[in-house]
Parts: structure tokens; sequence; C-alpha cells
């Protein structure tokens, strides 16, 4: 070959090795995880449907049944603000606020439970066990019979308690880190004493303030639009009280 004549360029082709396939077992194996993943997404939504459709029909049923029956019809009606003898304010001023705010209770209830139990992976995790209620319970007990505060002021006492609470349990599970056993196990400790606190604040009540204070540590569906409306105080729901 002469000097001036071009030179082809030399490639290595390296091939890599095919994968060895896998084993009937394992492939069995991979199929066995995928189809349990499936069942477990189909149950979990065939669950929530379920759920779903029986707080429906509590709802409409809580609507339609009580000491006063009334038809389907009549409580649609009153629902879209239509006048009905005697529905209208069985139905628009009693039931409906009542079976509103169960339905909310419930949720926020189910909620609270689901957010501890995911953010520490334990099931023994909830507002109840790990004192969270407990000091929201102790502090509306001393703004009711030691404080005789009014209903907003008590919540938000209550509410602040909650959280001074969790910051409390947090910081005294902290130790490189928080680990879910040591947090509900301190939990557990401070709710017992706060329990305490509660009962000895009901036991110096006087008549009245022991039924205030029994009434919001129970909770209560005794109320209408006006004590559930969340808007503001000029802002009425259709079925507010007038003269309130």
């Amino acid at each position: 070959m002469s000097a001036g004549s071009p030179t082809a360029p030399t490639t290595s082709s390296t091939t890599s090795p095919a994968p060895a396939p896998l084993a009937p077992s394992t492939v069995e194996a991979v199929a066995a995880v995928a189809r349990g993943r499936v069942r477990r997404v189909l149950r979990r939504r065939a669950v929530i449907v379920l759920l779903a459709v029986l707080v429906l029909l509590a709802f409409v049923g809580s609507l339609m049944y009580g000491q006063t029956n009334y038809p389907l019809a009549d409580v649609v009606r009153v629902v879209l603000n239509e006048n009905v003898p005697g529905a209208t304010f069985t139905v628009g001023r009693l039931r409906v606020p009542r079976a509103a705010l169960a339905a909310v209770a419930g949720f926020s209830f189910g909620l609270a439970g689901v957010t501890f139990q995911t953010m520490l992976r334990n099931p023994l995790a909830s507002p109840d066990v790990i004192g969270i209620s407990s000091g929201a319970s102790a502090a509306a007990a001393v703004a009711i019979v030691m404080l005789s505060l009014g209903e907003t002021q008590v919540s938000a006492l209550a509410i602040a308690a909650a959280l001074a609470v969790a910051l409390l349990v947090y910081t005294l599970a902290f130790k490189d880190g928080v680990v879910g056993t040591r947090l509900i196990l301190i939990g557990i400790g401070i709710a017992a004493m706060l329990d305490s606190v509660v009962a000895y604040v009901l036991s110096q009540a006087a008549e009245w303030d022991l039924q205030e204070a029994m009434r919001w540590l129970t909770g209560s569906l005794n109320g209408t639009w006006d004590q559930a409306r969340p808007g503001p105080p000029r802002w009425r729901w259709p079925y507010s009280d007038p003269y309130s």
C-alpha cells in the first residue's frame, strides 16, 4: 500500500453479553407481586366506593327519618331552598346542619388518624393516643370552668394547647431523630397527666360549668347553621335564624 493511499478506519465492535433469562420461579414471583398490587388497589377502591355510598345513604336517611318522617321529594325541595310546610324547619334548620357537621367531623377524625399513622408508620399513632386531644381537652376544661371564656375563646385556646402538646411530645421524643415507638410512649404518658388535669378541673366545677365542659369534651351535633357556618358573622345560610 502506498503512502498516499487512504487507510480505512479500524473499529472494534464490542457486543454486550445477552442477559440471562429469568428462571420460571422468578417470573412467577414477579407476576404474583404484580397481581397482589392490582388486587390491593381494586380492594382499596371498592372499600372507598362502598364507604362513600354508606355515608351518602346515612346522610340522606338522617334527613328523612326522625321523630317525624318526610319523603325524599320533600327533603330535596327543602335542600333546594323551597318552602315545604313542616319540613322546612325540621329538615332545613335542624337535620341538615347536624348531618353536615357529623359528616365533616367524621372526615376530620379519619384524616387526623391517617395522617398520624402515615407520618409515624405506626397503627397506634393517633391524636387521642399521643396526648394531643388530651391537651385540647385540658385547655378547654380550664377555659370553661376556671376562666369562664366564650365558645370562640375556648376553641382558640384548645387549638393552641393541642399544638403546644404536639411540639412538647416531639421535643421530648427527639434524640438523634424521632422514633415512632418512643414518641408514642411519651405521648401516652403526657396524655395520662393531662387526663388527670381534666378530671381535677371537672371535680371543682359548678353544675352549669360541668355541663358545658362535658358537652365540649364529648361533642354535640345539637346546633343550627348559625353555629356551624364557616363564613363571617354577617353572612347567613338559607335557613339561619333571622333573629340571631
